[in-house]
């Protein structure tokens, strides 16, 4: 399978101003009727075709598709610290081409754990 072929989905209550019907069959959300896990697209379509509940245009219900993702990749905080000079050391090359050494060393004592790996990876934790 490659990437990106995993998807939900889903008929669900569409008018987020009211609630379902109060006799209808809903999961535990109480606005879904049918949830389903393709893990491979090509053969969706059969899916839904097969086992999604049948809905009325106008109804309410309306048929959804949400893609599976993987969680973001994250950069090290040695990583973001080293981009984070890189940048600054740019801005001020730029800004104050005579004067960069100075401000960079003043800039890293002003704010050193924002420049630090340790003190990057420890707030990502924390996230």
């Amino acid at each position: 399978m490659g990437h990106g072929t995993q998807a939900l989905v889903s008929v669900f209550w569409a008018n987020p101003n009211t609630m379902p019907p109060s006799e209808s069959d809903t999961l535990p959300d109480g606005r879904s009727l049918w949830l389903c896990t393709v893990l491979d697209r090509r053969v969706e379509r059969e899916i839904i075709s097969q086992y999604a509940p049948r809905v009325r245009p106008g109804s309410g219900w309306s048929h959804g598709w949400s893609p599976l993702l993987d969680p973001p990749k994250r950069w090290s905080g040695k990583r973001k610290a080293d981009a984070r000079r890189r940048n600054l050391r740019k801005r001020l090359e730029k800004t104050v081409p005579l004067f960069a050494d100075q401000f960079e060393e003043q800039e890293l004592r002003r704010r050193p754990d924002y420049f630090d790996p340790d003190s990057i990876d420890r707030k990502q934790l924390r996230k």
